[in-house]
C-alpha cells in the first residue's frame, strides 16, 4: 500500500557486525538506496515496508539504529492520507460554494432593512441552507423588489461565497405639488402597458395589462347617472410600463463618494468642532451647551476608471440612478438593456433601453357639465 512506501533514513553506528548486516538486507532482496560508510555510522536509504524486516535482521547482530522519515521537509508526501486531505480540502470549498448559507440586508437605517427582509422573504419565500441554482436572478431580484418599493434608486446585489448581500438605495426625496383642485379626466401624457392604479376618486377608462397611448382618457371624473353626468372628480396615479431609449457619453475616469463606517463621537464645546452628524443623543439641559454625542457619518472620495469588468457592478448603477432622477416621483426602472458600448480616448460611450414603470396621468380641468 501506498502508506507502506514512506521512505525513510537509517542511521547505524559503526561496528564490525555492519558489513555482514548489509549484506544479509540485500540477500533478503531488501531496497537499499545512499549507502555511505562514515567514521561513525552507516547510513542508507529504504522505504517502511522494509522496516520490519530490517529490525528482526538488526537485532541479530546487536547493532544501534535510528530511524528517520526522508520527506519530513518535503511540503507534498504522496500518502494516501495526503492525498485524500488534498482532495476533501478541495472539494468541501467546491461543495459549500454551491450552497448559500446566507442572505442578507444592509440598509442605511433598521427599519428600511426589515422592510426589505420582510418583501425579499415574501416575494420568494426560500429557506437557507441552499443550493445556488435556487436563487433567483440578480434582475428578478431587483426587479421585484423595486417595484414593491418605489422610494429605492437601486439595490445593489453581491453574490460572495455562500453569503448573497442586498444593499438598497434610496431615492433621492422630491417635493410633489399637489393640485388642491379636482380634475376632470386624468389622461395618459405618454404611451405604455397599464400596470396598476391607484386612484382615489374616478372610474376607470381602461384595464391593466391594456396599451394607453398619449391622450387617452385613464381616469373619468364624470360619472353617467341615468340621463345624467355626476362630476366626481379624477384623482390617483396610473402605472404603466414604456421603453425609453437614452444615449450617454461620459469620462472612465470617474470620482466618486463612498460611505464610509458610521461612528459615535463626544464633542466638547470650544475644543471639537461640529461636525455633519446623523443623529445626536438627547443629554440633560444642563449638559447639553457643553457636551454633544453625535453618530458621524464620514465619505471618502474615491477615483475608480470603469472597463469592461466593472459594466454590471458600476456603469449601470450609475446610469440608472443618473436616469432615475429625471424621472417623476415613484417611478422605477424595472430593467436596462446596453444596445452600443464603444471605448476610446478616454470615454465611454452608448446607447441603453430602460424599462421604466412611472406614473403616466395627468389631470385635465374641464366644465363639469362636459
Amino acid at each position: 500500500m501506498i502508506w507502506n512506501h514512506r521512505p525513510i533514513i537509517i542511521r547505524i553506528k559503526r561496528h564490525e557486525n555492519v558489513h555482514p548486516f548489509i549484506q544479509e538486507l540485500h540477500g533478503q532482496k531488501i531496497e537499499l538506496k545512499h549507502v555511505v560508510f562514515r567514521d561513525q555510522e552507516v547510513t542508507f536509504e529504504t522505504n517502511m515496508a522494509y522496516l520490519s524486516k530490517i529490525r528482526r535482521t538488526r537485532k541479530r547482530y546487536k547493532l544501534k539504529m535510528t530511524v528517520h522519515y526522508a520527506d519530513e521537509l518535503q511540503v507534498f508526501r504522496a500518502q494516501l492520507w495526503t492525498i485524500l486531505g488534498l482532495i476533501i480540502m478541495v472539494i468541501i470549498p467546491l461543495l459549500c460554494a454551491q450552497v448559500v448559507w446566507r442572505i442578507d440586508v444592509e440598509a442605511d437605517s433598521p427599519e428600511l432593512r426589515q422592510q426589505i427582509e420582510k418583501t425579499f422573504h415574501k416575494t420568494f419565500k426560500l429557506e437557507t441552507p441552499m443550493s445556488r441554482k435556487n436563487v433567483p436572478s440578480n434582475a428578478l431580484i431587483r426587479q421585484e423588489l423595486l417595484e414593491k418599493h418605489r422610494d429605492l434608486a437601486w439595490v445593489h446585489i453581491e453574490k460572495n461565497g455562500g453569503r448573497v448581500v442586498l444593499r438598497p438605495q434610496e431615492s433621492p426625496k422630491q417635493t410633489e405639488q399637489k393640485n388642491v383642485q379636482q380634475a376632470t379626466h386624468l389622461v395618459a401624457t405618454k404611451s405604455g402597458v397599464i400596470t396598476h392604479f391607484n386612484i382615489r376618486h374616478g372610474e376607470r377608462k381602461i384595464s391593466v395589462n391594456e396599451t394607453a397611448y398619449d391622450g387617452d382618457v385613464l381616469v373619468s371624473g364624470v360619472i353617467d347617472s341615468g340621463n345624467d353626468k355626476v362630476f366626481v372628480g379624477a384623482e390617483g396615479e396610473v402605472y404603466a410600463d414604456y421603453w425609453l431609449e437614452c444615449t450617454f457619453k461620459m469620462p472612465t475616469k470617474i470620482t466618486m463618494e463612498t460611505m464610509q463606517e458610521k461612528n459615535w463621537r463626544i464633542l466638547i464645546a470650544g475644543i471639537h468642532e461640529e461636525v455633519d452628524s446623523v443623529q445626536k443623543k438627547e443629554l440633560p439641559n444642563w449638559l447639553d451647551p457643553y457636551v454633544s454625542i453625535v453618530e458621524e457619518q464620514k465619505t471618502k472620495k474615491v477615483e475608480v476608471e470603469l472597463d469592461e469588468s466593472k459594466i454590471d457592478s458600476l456603469l449601470l448603477p450609475l446610469l440608472h440612478e443618473k436616469m432615475i432622477r429625471s424621472l417623476p416621483s415613484k417611478s422605477v426602472i424595472k430593467k436596462e438593456n446596453l444596445l452600443q458600448l464603444k471605448w476610446g480616448d478616454g470615454t465611454v460611450e452608448g446607447k441603453v433601453l430602460f424599462l421604466v414603470n412611472e406614473n403616466i396621468a395627468s389631470p385635465i380641468h374641464a366644465l363639469q357639465g362636459e
